[in-house]
């Protein structure tokens, strides 16, 4: 039986199928992510296996919405002690990001989602949002930019410890349990370490600083239940952002009085 290919998969469709569906009105879905060590029980694609999973939920449930191959690399220096991690320099993926969002602009979108998987692209993704908005001002770019912290925030009661932060901690690990089960490895998940960091002020670490295993939090904990859960939050979250772009054209502030 032939699997008939996606319509708002940007890698799965063909020429028609854009020719169809991209119009000015598409909201074009970007996905960031990172490949590092999550510790012993995760894997190293982590950082976007759980976003563009959400990607194509919102993608499903919206009209118009193209969602674009993810980026399976990003800024991830201070991970750089763990085995085959892949990093670029923090100049480098600012330009990828700025010709990503010009090459939609040249193809006439001009709405843009960004979802981010790793701490370490926030700073480069906002330079190159800000880059792109001040040379084209028409192009609306959106970013959830930490799912991670987000989900935590928003569902209170659903984790255990530290707001189900960490690397590879709570919440990715029972993110990635509701995605690909198949890939976590439970029986090698390490004992729980919650990072002695000060309040308020932030410490630019890197990571083998604060680990040995390459995982923080408290993966132990990690369910399928918990990361279903988070994963319909943020679905949410995503799909009520989107819908209510929609309703008033993408436009925002002033523009709307």
């Amino acid at each position: 039986m032939m699997v008939k290919n996606s319509e708002d998969i940007l890698e799965e469709m063909n020429a028609v199928q854009v020719r169809k569906s991209v119009n000015k009105k598409t909201v074009a879905i970007l996905v960031f992510g990172a490949c590092e060590n999550h510790g012993d029980h995760m894997p190293f694609g982590s950082d976007f296996i759980v976003p563009i999973e959400l990607a194509k939920r919102v993608a499903r449930k919206s009209h118009n919405v193209i969602v674009l191959p993810a980026m399976p690399f990003g800024v991830s220096l201070h991970h750089i002690a763990f085995q085959m991690t892949i990093s670029l320099e923090p100049s480098t993926l600012i330009k990828v990001i700025e010709d990503l969002f010009r090459s939609l602009v040249k193809n006439g979108i001009s709405r843009i989602l960004v979802i981010n998987g790793h701490d370490g692209n926030i700073p480069a993704i906002e330079l190159a949002a800000r880059i792109i908005k001040d040379r084209y001002p028409e192009v609306i770019i959106a970013c959830l930019e930490a799912w991670w912290m987000l989900v935590g925030e928003i569902k209170k009661d659903l984790f255990e410890v530290w707001n189900g932060l960490g690397h590879g901690g709570e919440a990715e690990t029972s993110a990635m349990l509701a995605v690909r089960p198949d890939l976590v490895e439970m029986n090698n998940a390490p004992k729980e370490i919650i990072p002695n960091l000060p309040n308020n002020i932030r410490i630019y670490f890197n990571f083998n600083e604060l680990t040995n295993t390459g995982a923080t939090g408290a993966p132990m904990k990690a369910s399928i239940q918990k990361g279903e859960n988070a994963l319909s939050a943020l679905e949410d979250v995503l799909l009520s952002f989107v819908n209510k772009m929609e309703k008033f054209e993408w436009k925002y502030g002033i523009s709307l009085q």
